[in-house]
Protein backbone atom coordinates (compact mmCIF):
# COMPACT_ATOMS: atom_id res chain seq x y z
CA UNK A 1 0.00 0.00 0.00
CA UNK A 2 1.07 2.99 -0.74
CA UNK A 3 1.99 5.48 2.35
CA UNK A 4 0.77 8.83 0.96
CA UNK A 5 -2.38 7.20 -0.46
CA UNK A 6 -2.74 5.96 3.57
CA UNK A 7 -2.31 9.66 4.93
CA UNK A 8 -4.48 11.35 2.07
CA UNK A 9 -7.50 9.06 2.52
CA UNK A 10 -7.55 8.32 5.80
CA UNK A 11 -8.40 10.91 8.81
CA UNK A 12 -5.29 11.01 11.51
CA UNK A 13 -6.35 9.56 14.57
CA UNK A 14 -3.21 9.77 16.29
CA UNK A 15 0.09 11.73 15.61
CA UNK A 16 3.29 11.57 17.24
CA UNK A 17 5.57 14.70 17.12
CA UNK A 18 9.36 14.79 17.71
CA UNK A 19 8.79 12.38 20.58
CA UNK A 20 11.74 11.62 22.61
CA UNK A 21 12.37 10.03 25.99
CA UNK A 22 15.12 10.61 28.20
CA UNK A 23 16.43 8.24 31.61
CA UNK A 24 19.36 9.63 33.19
CA UNK A 25 22.14 9.74 30.91
CA UNK A 26 20.09 7.03 28.11
CA UNK A 27 17.93 8.16 25.49
CA UNK A 28 15.13 5.88 25.05
CA UNK A 29 13.32 7.01 22.23
CA UNK A 30 14.71 9.81 19.98
CA UNK A 31 12.65 12.49 17.73
CA UNK A 32 10.13 9.70 16.50
CA UNK A 33 7.22 11.19 14.48
CA UNK A 34 4.53 9.31 12.87
CA UNK A 35 0.83 9.37 12.04
CA UNK A 36 -2.13 6.36 12.79
CA UNK A 37 -5.15 7.05 10.64
CA UNK A 38 -8.68 5.77 11.38
CA UNK A 39 -9.08 2.31 10.55
CA UNK A 40 -5.40 1.80 9.79
CA UNK A 41 -3.31 -0.57 11.61
CA UNK A 42 0.46 0.44 12.06
CA UNK A 43 2.83 -2.18 12.83
CA UNK A 44 5.82 -1.35 15.43
CA UNK A 45 8.80 -3.18 15.10
CA UNK A 46 12.32 -3.31 16.03
CA UNK A 47 14.83 -5.90 18.07
CA UNK A 48 14.71 -5.64 21.87
CA UNK A 49 15.50 -2.42 23.39
CA UNK A 50 14.42 -0.27 20.54
CA UNK A 51 12.30 2.12 22.45
CA UNK A 52 8.70 0.33 21.39
CA UNK A 53 7.27 -0.21 24.54
CA UNK A 54 8.85 3.21 25.78
CA UNK A 55 7.42 4.83 23.00
CA UNK A 56 3.58 3.48 23.58
CA UNK A 57 4.02 4.22 27.08
CA UNK A 58 4.41 7.98 26.86
CA UNK A 59 1.35 7.59 23.84
CA UNK A 60 -0.90 6.08 26.45
CA UNK A 61 -0.01 8.31 29.78
CA UNK A 62 2.15 5.85 31.81
CA UNK A 63 5.53 7.63 30.63
CA UNK A 64 6.11 11.42 30.50
CA UNK A 65 7.96 12.46 27.45
CA UNK A 66 11.06 14.03 28.08
CA UNK A 67 10.32 16.22 24.84
CA UNK A 68 7.67 16.10 21.73
CA UNK A 69 3.92 16.48 21.76
CA UNK A 70 1.24 13.48 21.14
CA UNK A 71 -2.55 14.62 19.33
CA UNK A 72 -5.26 12.80 19.58
CA UNK A 73 -8.12 13.85 17.23
CA UNK A 74 -5.90 16.83 16.88
CA UNK A 75 -5.81 17.61 20.37
CA UNK A 76 -2.79 17.42 22.15
CA UNK A 77 -2.97 14.92 24.80
CA UNK A 78 0.68 14.49 26.34
CA UNK A 79 -0.19 16.25 29.51
CA UNK A 80 -3.40 14.22 30.28
CA UNK A 81 -3.11 11.67 32.70
CA UNK A 82 -3.30 8.01 31.65
CA UNK A 83 -6.99 7.82 33.23
CA UNK A 84 -7.93 10.93 31.55
CA UNK A 85 -6.77 9.63 27.96
CA UNK A 86 -8.57 6.09 28.68
CA UNK A 87 -11.57 7.94 29.10
CA UNK A 88 -10.94 9.85 25.75
CA UNK A 89 -10.60 6.75 23.91
CA UNK A 90 -6.75 5.60 23.94
CA UNK A 91 -6.18 1.73 25.06
CA UNK A 92 -3.19 -0.26 25.65
CA UNK A 93 -2.47 -4.22 26.64
CA UNK A 94 0.58 -4.95 28.77
CA UNK A 95 3.35 -6.92 27.75
CA UNK A 96 3.96 -8.10 31.24
CA UNK A 97 0.57 -9.30 32.40
CA UNK A 98 -0.52 -8.58 35.49
CA UNK A 99 -4.73 -9.65 36.23
CA UNK A 100 -6.41 -8.53 39.28
CA UNK A 101 -5.40 -10.86 41.58
CA UNK A 102 -8.67 -12.66 43.30
CA UNK A 103 -11.31 -11.58 40.91
CA UNK A 104 -13.04 -13.74 38.23
CA UNK A 105 -11.76 -13.30 34.32
CA UNK A 106 -14.90 -11.53 34.21
CA UNK A 107 -14.62 -9.12 36.48
CA UNK A 108 -11.33 -8.28 35.51
CA UNK A 109 -12.59 -7.24 32.04
CA UNK A 110 -15.53 -4.99 33.78
CA UNK A 111 -13.18 -3.37 35.40
CA UNK A 112 -11.77 -2.32 31.92
CA UNK A 113 -14.79 -0.96 30.87
CA UNK A 114 -15.60 0.76 33.97
CA UNK A 115 -12.56 2.89 33.64
CA UNK A 116 -11.88 3.90 29.58
CA UNK A 117 -14.10 5.37 27.66
CA UNK A 118 -17.27 2.60 27.47
CA UNK A 119 -19.49 5.79 29.55
CA UNK A 120 -20.28 2.31 31.57
CA UNK A 121 -20.21 3.34 35.28
CA UNK A 122 -22.77 0.35 36.39
CA UNK A 123 -21.29 -3.18 37.29
CA UNK A 124 -23.93 -4.85 35.45
CA UNK A 125 -23.43 -2.98 32.34
CA UNK A 126 -19.89 -3.45 32.62
CA UNK A 127 -20.05 -6.72 33.08
CA UNK A 128 -22.03 -7.24 30.08
CA UNK A 129 -19.81 -5.68 28.07
CA UNK A 130 -17.05 -7.89 29.61
CA UNK A 131 -19.09 -10.60 28.82
CA UNK A 132 -19.07 -9.89 25.14
CA UNK A 133 -15.37 -9.17 25.19
CA UNK A 134 -14.33 -12.11 26.34
CA UNK A 135 -16.84 -14.30 24.30
CA UNK A 136 -14.60 -12.81 21.59
CA UNK A 137 -11.79 -13.85 22.70
CA UNK A 138 -12.45 -17.00 22.98
CA UNK A 139 -12.88 -17.04 26.84
CA UNK A 140 -16.62 -16.65 27.19
CA UNK A 141 -16.23 -20.40 29.10
CA UNK A 142 -14.17 -18.91 31.65
CA UNK A 143 -15.53 -16.00 33.47
CA UNK A 144 -16.27 -17.27 36.44
CA UNK A 145 -12.62 -18.73 36.82
CA UNK A 146 -10.04 -16.89 39.08
CA UNK A 147 -7.76 -14.70 36.88
CA UNK A 148 -4.37 -15.93 37.77
CA UNK A 149 -4.93 -18.78 37.77
CA UNK A 150 -5.13 -18.71 33.75
CA UNK A 151 -2.11 -20.14 32.01
CA UNK A 152 -0.12 -17.94 29.97
CA UNK A 153 -2.05 -17.66 26.27
CA UNK A 154 -5.21 -17.22 28.51
CA UNK A 155 -3.94 -14.24 29.97
CA UNK A 156 -2.70 -13.01 26.58
CA UNK A 157 -6.53 -13.14 25.67
CA UNK A 158 -7.21 -11.57 28.67
CA UNK A 159 -5.74 -8.61 28.52
CA UNK A 160 -7.06 -7.65 25.09
CA UNK A 161 -10.17 -8.30 25.77
CA UNK A 162 -9.92 -6.01 29.25
CA UNK A 163 -8.08 -3.32 26.60
CA UNK A 164 -11.75 -3.62 24.26
CA UNK A 165 -13.65 -3.19 27.00
CA UNK A 166 -12.25 0.24 27.28
CA UNK A 167 -14.21 1.13 23.96
CA UNK A 168 -11.49 2.28 22.60
CA UNK A 169 -10.32 4.04 19.01
CA UNK A 170 -7.54 3.88 19.04
CA UNK A 171 -5.54 0.09 21.10
CA UNK A 172 -1.95 0.09 21.46
CA UNK A 173 -0.90 -3.74 21.23
CA UNK A 174 2.56 -4.82 22.91
CA UNK A 175 3.24 -8.33 22.14
CA UNK A 176 -0.20 -9.74 22.23
CA UNK A 177 0.78 -12.96 20.44
CA UNK A 178 3.81 -13.79 22.42
CA UNK A 179 4.23 -17.19 23.54
CA UNK A 180 0.82 -18.27 21.38
CA UNK A 181 0.99 -21.26 19.02
CA UNK A 182 0.35 -20.89 15.09
CA UNK A 183 -3.58 -21.64 15.85
CA UNK A 184 -3.73 -18.89 18.83
CA UNK A 185 -1.96 -16.62 16.69
CA UNK A 186 -4.06 -17.20 13.65
CA UNK A 187 -7.25 -16.65 15.94
CA UNK A 188 -5.80 -13.14 17.53
CA UNK A 189 -4.87 -12.07 13.64
CA UNK A 190 -8.79 -12.68 13.17
CA UNK A 191 -9.99 -10.58 15.69
CA UNK A 192 -7.80 -7.64 15.29
CA UNK A 193 -8.50 -7.64 11.30
CA UNK A 194 -12.13 -8.04 12.66
CA UNK A 195 -11.68 -4.82 15.13
CA UNK A 196 -10.09 -2.58 12.14
CA UNK A 197 -12.66 -3.56 9.84
CA UNK A 198 -15.33 -1.70 12.61
CA UNK A 199 -12.95 1.19 12.50
CA UNK A 200 -10.68 0.90 14.84
CA UNK A 201 -7.09 2.16 14.75
CA UNK A 202 -4.53 0.23 16.26
CA UNK A 203 -0.59 0.76 16.86
CA UNK A 204 0.97 -3.12 17.20
CA UNK A 205 3.88 -3.88 18.46
CA UNK A 206 5.03 -7.78 17.33
CA UNK A 207 7.97 -9.69 16.51
CA UNK A 208 5.90 -12.43 15.03
CA UNK A 209 6.50 -11.08 11.22
CA UNK A 210 3.09 -13.44 9.68
CA UNK A 211 1.58 -11.18 11.85
CA UNK A 212 2.98 -8.09 10.77
CA UNK A 213 2.73 -8.86 7.17
CA UNK A 214 -0.96 -10.11 7.14
CA UNK A 215 -2.73 -7.32 9.51
CA UNK A 216 -0.56 -4.17 8.86
CA UNK A 217 -0.93 -1.27 6.19
CA UNK A 218 1.96 0.53 7.05
CA UNK A 219 5.34 -0.61 9.47
CA UNK A 220 7.42 1.83 11.68
CA UNK A 221 10.89 0.44 12.70
CA UNK A 222 12.84 1.34 15.81
CA UNK A 223 16.56 0.79 16.37
CA UNK A 224 18.73 2.52 19.36
CA UNK A 225 15.10 4.62 19.72
CA UNK A 226 15.33 6.26 16.31
CA UNK A 227 13.25 5.77 13.22
CA UNK A 228 15.05 3.69 10.68
CA UNK A 229 12.32 2.66 8.29
CA UNK A 230 8.27 3.30 7.36
CA UNK A 231 6.79 2.27 4.77
CA UNK A 232 4.64 -1.00 3.61
CA UNK A 233 5.56 -4.36 5.40
CA UNK A 234 6.42 -5.85 1.95
CA UNK A 235 8.96 -2.70 1.69
CA UNK A 236 10.22 -2.38 4.94
CA UNK A 237 10.76 -5.97 5.76
CA UNK A 238 13.01 -6.12 2.56
CA UNK A 239 15.00 -3.02 3.69
CA UNK A 240 18.87 -3.61 3.99
CA UNK A 241 18.88 -1.27 7.02
CA UNK A 242 16.05 -3.09 9.10
CA UNK A 243 17.68 -6.68 8.00
CA UNK A 244 21.03 -5.46 9.59
CA UNK A 245 19.12 -4.20 12.45
CA UNK A 246 17.36 -7.52 13.36
CA UNK A 247 20.01 -9.99 12.48
CA UNK A 248 23.45 -8.30 12.91
CA UNK A 249 25.82 -6.72 10.12
CA UNK A 250 27.40 -9.54 8.39
CA UNK A 251 30.95 -9.69 8.26
CA UNK A 252 33.06 -10.10 5.35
Amino acid sequence: MNENAVSTTRENVLEVRGLTKRFAGLTAVNDVNFHLGRGEVLGLIGPNGAGKTTLISMISGTLQPTTGDILYRNVSVVRAPAFRRAHMGIGRTFQIMRPFPGLSVLDNVAVGALFGGSGLRKLPAARERARACLQRLGLGHRVDQRADDLGGPDRKRLELAKALAMNPAVLLLDEVMAGLNLVEIDEVIDVIRSLRDEGLSILVIEHVMKAIRSLCDRVLVLHHGERIAEGSPQDVLASPAVIEAYLGKRKS
